[in-house]
């Protein structure tokens, strides 16, 4: 069920304060004349929202829609480091919102207190950024810079978790996100980029859940005998591996080891992928690498009463919604663009852009959250963009506009966006529903 009038509050009060506060620091707004610091937020955000690659005429429309008439002139002057200062300040202000769904995604997401996907996305920026944010390496002479946005994404709530700013060259496993004491009862999903043994016994001693890939290259400890992962794997005379190990000679972990052959098929193809990876970089694969291709492997301190071999298959593939998350900002709001007419303007834009993304994300988790297993949230992200304009022509209004307003869009997301059901390779949303509907992967 869709809350509605706590989505209005947001787009109308929460979004308006964290305006004022955005202002207070940056001094965009020193006399009101035409824009107030939320007309100015939602006058840039809902442009490029709708069109991403806005010229101030565009701008300058979408003020007009509401109620602000300023010239196209007027939207030219505005820019400036000010203008820049107070879209990087919303954007801090925004992603410290709590905006969630009361309906978890699906029943076993219930099982814990929240379900954390954790992730990274890397945004190319003007060289002249890289004092702060520097990127990996160097082209065409001039060091390369890039910003990284390190994402938290509650699968069971749609809510942002946390997206921190960091240089491009900032490794996931180096972030200081990871090292943040989790809630009790929470679970943790994260790719082989966070792979930390210490992380994870930090994660069990707070009363919380990991569930993550492991490197082929870690030693496991069964039955007081010492093996490599792979060396291990191979001895088995089964398929599938469910069971309590050690992993690590120094730093140990007492976890559950959950292993499975992949198909022929997708082994060959591993294979054919690992060996020219290797032969672009001039390097021989190793034994152990080939023959990690057969298998597919993740740890967890989660029991088998607490989730089944399938479940944990399922809940880590369930990982990838927040690189379709990334996916929809770079589609559907350009996060990436770089088009300003000079650096500082390019860098405005792009901060603007961040917070068209926390808006679109806003309005989909209240909508489509609550109805994922019907609703396609890139659809419903289409649907975000297309309709922006009455946004903000709603915006205006009083709450109980705006509330009757977001009953009419919802009913036409849940008309226009309608997910394409799919029996042969169901998706994130049918897998969460029925685990036995994973079969078609591990045969």
């Amino acid at each position: 069920m869709c809350n509605l009038p706590a989505l209005a509050n947001v787009l109308q009060g929460s979004f308006e304060a964290a305006a004022n506060r955005a202002n207070k620091h940056s001094r965009a707004i020193k006399r009101v004349r035409k824009f107030t610091p939320i007309t100015l937020a939602q006058t840039f955000v809902i442009a490029l929202m709708s069109k991403p690659n806005a010229g101030p005429g565009h701008i300058a429309d979408t003020a007009a829609v509401l109620g602000v008439n300023v010239s196209t002139q007027a939207v030219v002057q505005r820019g400036g480091p000010e203008l820049k200062s107070f879209f990087r300040s919303l954007f801090s202000e925004m992603i410290k919102l709590v905006v969630q769904s009361e309906t978890p995604m699906a029943t076993i997401l219930s099982r814990f207190t929240e379900v954390r996907l954790m992730d990274s996305s890397v945004i190319s920026l003007p060289k002249s950024q890289a004092e702060e944010f520097l990127g990996g390496g160097v082209k065409n002479g001039h060091v390369i810079s890039s910003l990284k946005l390190q994402t938290e994404l509650d699968l069971k709530t749609g809510q942002l978790c946390g997206i921190q700013i960091e240089p491009g060259r900032q490794t996931d496993q180096g972030t200081d996100r990871q090292h943040m004491a989790p809630k009790e009862g929470s679970l943790r999903i994260t790719d082989l980029g966070y792979f930390n043994l210490k992380v994870f016994a930090m994660i069990h001693a707070a009363s919380a859940y990991f569930l993550s890939r492991t490197q082929h290259t870690v030693s496991v400890m069964v039955d007081d005998q010492c093996l490599n992962l792979i060396q291990f794997l191979c001895t088995s005379t089964c398929g599938r591996i469910d069971q309590q190990v050690v992993l690590g000679t120094q730093n140990k972990l007492a976890c559950r080891l959950i292993a499975w052959r992949v198909p022929e098929a997708i082994e060959n193809k591993r294979r054919r992928k690992l060996r020219e990876t290797m032969a672009d970089k001039g390097r021989n694969v190793t034994k152990a690498a080939m023959e990690s291709c057969a298998w597919e492997y993740l740890i967890t301190n989660l029991s088998e009463d607490q989730l089944s071999f399938e479940e944990a298959i399922i809940l880590y593939r369930s990982r990838w919604q927040i690189e379709l998350l990334f996916k929809r900002w770079k589609s559907y709001c350009q996060i990436d663009l770089l088009d300003g007419p000079d650096d500082e303007m390019t860098m405005t834009r792009m901060w603007i852009r961040l917070c068209g993304a926390v808006l679109q994300h806003w309005i989909s988790t209240q909508i489509g959250w609550p109805v994922a297993m019907r609703i396609s949230l890139a659809k419903l992200a289409s649907l975000i963009q297309k309709m922006a304009w009455d946004f903000a022509s709603h915006l205006r209004g009083s709450a109980t506009d705006l509330i009757a307003f977001l009953s009419r869009f919802e009913s036409l997301a849940q008309r226009r966006c309608r997910r394409t059901k799919r029996k042969k390779n169901p998706g994130t949303a049918e897998l969460l529903d029925n685990a036995k509907l994973l079969e078609y992967v591990l045969s």
